[in-house]
């Protein structure tokens, strides 16, 4: 597999803050008790789905620079919403200041960690495409269980980010 460079991993952090927005956004509309009901098949709830997203994504960004894993001790149901917002702030501040000061050869640097107890040497790259890509995957877990709650998620693809973005505006709103 060839390296994600710098550029390209802008480019997903930019969408994947995006779309989390949209997400807390949405779920900001939910009672508590449908954030915590349980509803999601992986997680619980679409509270748990969503600290779960943020742990993942903060997890990674803090063993790209080499930063210990901090213990949060708090159960998932524990958090309230605006917490967890204030995680994937950090989250994305965290990663947009790595971004910025990192170049392809730190990205490509291959760093131990352990997952699960099990050691293993990952690229950063490959670190940071891994949280991104996996937050991919459990929102649209979300797309499906809170459209189940009655809150459907916005249309969560990158092309409608890249239209506004330009200024132009998308042909089916």
């Amino acid at each position: 597999m060839e390296p994600m460079n710098r550029s390209a991993l802008l480019s997903l952090h930019v969408y994947n803050d995006y779309a989390n927005a949209l997400v807390l956004d949405t779920a900001a509309k939910m009672t508590e008790e449908e954030l915590t009901r349980n509803s999601s098949p992986s997680h619980r709830s679409v509270k748990a789905l969503l600290l779960h997203i943020a742990l993942c994504e903060y997890g990674f960004i803090l063993r790209c620079n080499s930063t210990p894993l901090e213990s949060i001790n708090k159960d998932f149901e524990a958090f309230s919403l605006a917490e967890i917002r204030n995680l994937y702030a950090r989250v994305t501040a965290l990663r947009k200041d790595y971004l910025d000061s990192a170049d392809d050869i730190a990205l490509n640097e291959i760093v131990p960690i352990k997952i699960a107890g099990q050691p293993l040497n990952l690229a950063r790259w490959q670190m940071l495409s891994q949280s991104l890509i996996h937050s991919v995957h459990h929102r649209g877990e979300l797309s499906i269980v809170m459209t189940g709650l009655g809150y459907p998620l916005p249309t969560l693809d990158p092309l409608l980010q890249y239209i506004r973005e330009s200024g132009q505006s998308w042909p089916l709103d």
